[in-house]
Formats: structure tokens, C-alpha cells, sequence
């Protein structure tokens, strides 16, 4: 019994001498010398020769290939902090190629696809709460995507009302100086005309967009179907209003070579009305949608009578929210190239709500 037990004792550290081996000549087989490769194969040989050999003649093969790998691979090299920062670099290049190539994550930061997906929004609140104060807020945010934001004025004076944007901020001017307030909190604005410094400008508790995944790889398979809620990069987009370096996610109603219309709050492919897949019925009919797909002025289709003639590589995006201001869509700036398309949304990985799960 003793004698097993020490032979699988004996096959252990050597299965181990040569793991660390293989991980010496992995690391740096690119640049270390070749006659210290070399001699290390030959290590590897002798002990792979002599994992059953006596005792005493393993332990010095054993010797030998670790004095090998040492030269391939020094041991001041192999410290805790140097090996694991290594593996971080791995696991961060393993993981840049997963997003470039299979999946990518995407935050919603508009309303355009309410309520199908949410950007960020906001709803009424006056003052922190229990569940806003440390040490909760941090685990209310991570698990809901909730936190509570305010603004109060940093000087003591008359509101000026020639408000101006931004970017992403409304600037108001409270006693001549610029305060920046996040566009998503304007339906929790109500101005008013003077403000003491300190005092609480806006309010209001914000529920982080909906964070999903896109499946990368699909589009290299199979074509862009009607009804997709896909993500596609702007850099294509002539319009004034949409960045050339950023991405739109939004629902595809055209395909390649179709005219479009909006007829009586449908979409209309080469003169039939689109009722596949299904969720059209419902964007086309349940007031929950806000308005469907209705035309607002500036957009290419006013009328029932404008149309978009689709290139025979371009596909059609709109938001399932249409209210004015709410999806600057194809609309207004038409077809998007096939070779745009990131992918269709897969599944909302965050914040913990009700659109948790598969994307649909």
C-alpha cells in the first residue's frame, strides 16, 4: 500500500515539473534563446523517460529540468505579481476578442425604443431616502439600476431664461453662472425665477437604461430580418443631428429595395402593410406606444403620399417610441448599409427589471 501510494506521490511532482515546463516554454518561446529551448526539450524527454525510474536517478532528471526552465524562463520573472498581472493581460486579450468578434455590450440611453427598451429615465423624488444613503446605495444601484440625483445652485441670483444645450446638458444660467443639467432630468425641471445658492434646482431619482448584449456573429450567417432590434454604426449617417463615431439601436421596418410609407400610423412595404412578425400590430394599435408610427414635421415622410426608396443594401431603422423628439430615426435620415449592422440585441443583462432576460 505504501509503495502505491508513493508511486502516485512520484507521478504527481513530475506531472507538475512538466506543467511548469510547458508554461516556461509558452511564455517565452518567442524570444528566449534556442539552445535553452533546446535543452529543455531534452529535460522534458529524459523525465517523461523516468517517471517510474528509481527514486534517486528521477530526482536529478527532475533537477535538471528545473534549472532548464529556469533559463527559458528566469525565476525572477515568475513572481506572484508579474505572473498574475500576465494573466490579466490574457484575460483582457481573451475578452477584447470575445466583444470584437461574438458579443459586445451596449447601453440604452434614449427613450426611442420605449417601452420595448428603456434609455434612462426618471421619476419624482424631493430628498434622499434611507436606500440612498451609505452603505445602501451602492448594492440599490447595483441590483435596480436606481440612485438619486440632485443639483443645487452654486450661486445666489435671477434665472437667466435663455437656456442653451450642451451636449447631453441643458445649461441654465442661475446669478450668471452655468449650471450643466443632464437632458434626462428636463421633465423633472420646473425653473424658477430666483434661486439662493444651496437651494435644490432639480431633483429626481434615475433608473439607468437597459445594458444589453449583441450577438456579433449572426449577421455573418444570415440576413437582417424585419423586426430585428439591431444595432448599427452612424458613421454612414449624413445628417446634422446624429455623431458620425457613435451607434443607434433601433427596429428594422425596411428592407433592402422597398419603398416605405406611413399610412394611417402603419408601415407600408411596396404598398402592403407590415403586420409581420406580430409586435407591428401591436406598435401600430396599443396607445402604450406612444403615438405608434406617426409622421412629426422635418422627417422624409410628412405625409402619406412621401415615401423611401430603399438601395438594394440598405435596411430601414425606427424607434418603437415616435413621439416628436423622442426617435431621430430613418425618418429623417433614410436607409442604413448593410455593412453598418453590429448585430441584433440579444439580451439586457442590466439593471435587474422587468426587460431582464431575453431581448424580444
Amino acid at each position: 500500500m505504501i509503495g502505491i501510494l508513493n508511486r502516485r506521490k512520484q507521478r504527481k511532482i513530475v506531472k507538475e515539473h512538466l506543467h511548469a515546463a510547458r508554461h516556461a516554454r509558452n511564455m517565452r518561446e518567442d524570444i528566449a534563446d534556442p539552445k535553452d529551448l533546446a535543452a529543455l526539450a531534452q529535460a522534458e524527454a529524459a523525465v517523461v523517460g523516468l517517471r517510474d525510474a528509481g527514486r534517486g536517478e528521477l530526482e536529478k532528471a527532475l533537477g535538471r529540468l528545473a534549472e532548464a526552465a529556469d533559463k527559458v524562463y528566469p525565476s525572477h520573472y515568475r513572481t506572484g505579481v508579474r505572473e498574475n498581472v500576465e494573466v490579466i493581460i490574457v484575460a483582457l486579450g481573451a475578452a477584447m476578442a470575445i466583444r470584437a468578434f461574438f458579443f459586445q455590450p451596449f447601453k440604452i440611453p434614449t427613450g426611442s425604443m420605449q417601452p420595448t427598451l428603456n434609455g434612462i429615465t426618471t421619476e419624482a423624488q424631493a430628498a434622499p431616502g434611507i436606500g440612498d444613503q451609505l452603505p445602501f446605495k451602492f448594492a440599490k444601484w447595483l441590483l435596480t439600476g436606481e440612485s438619486y440625483k440632485e443639483i443645487r445652485a452654486k450661486a445666489t441670483g435671477a434665472v437667466d431664461r435663455s437656456a442653451s444645450y450642451d451636449h447631453d446638458n441643458l445649461v441654465v444660467r442661475i446669478g450668471g453662472v452655468p449650471h450643466k443639467i443632464p437632458t434626462y432630468l428636463r421633465d423633472q425641471l420646473q425653473i424658477k425665477p430666483f434661486y439662493n445658492e444651496g437651494d435644490v434646482v432639480v431633483s429626481a431619482k434615475v433608473i439607468a437604461g437597459d445594458h444589453i448584449i449583441v450577438n456579433k456573429m449572426k449577421y455573418n450567417f444570415t440576413r437582417p430580418d424585419r423586426g430585428d432590434i439591431a444595432v448599427f454604426d452612424t458613421r454612414n449617417i449624413a445628417h446634422p443631428q446624429v455623431r458620425r463615431d457613435t451607434f443607434y439601436i433601433k427596429r428594422m421596418v425596411g428592407l433592402p429595395g422597398e419603398k416605405i410609407q406611413i399610412i394611417d400610423r402603419h408601415i407600408v412595404a411596396d404598398g402592403k402593410i407590415v403586420d409581420d412578425p406580430p409586435i407591428f400590430k401591436r406598435i401600430d394599435t396599443d396607445p402604450i406606444y406612444a403615438g405608434g408610427h406617426d409622421t412629426t414635421p422635418g422627417s422624409l415622410l410628412v405625409t402619406e403620399d412621401d415615401s423611401i426608396q430603399l438601395k438594394e443594401d440598405e435596411y430601414l431603422m425606427m424607434g418603437d417610441n415616435t413621439r416628436p423628439n423622442m426617435s431621430l430615426d430613418g425618418r429623417y435620415f433614410g436607409g442604413v448599409p448593410r455593412e453598418d449592422f453590429q448585430g441584433p440585441a440579444l439580451f439586457v443583462y442590466w439593471p435587474f427589471r422587468s426587460h431582464w432576460g431575453i431581448v424580444h
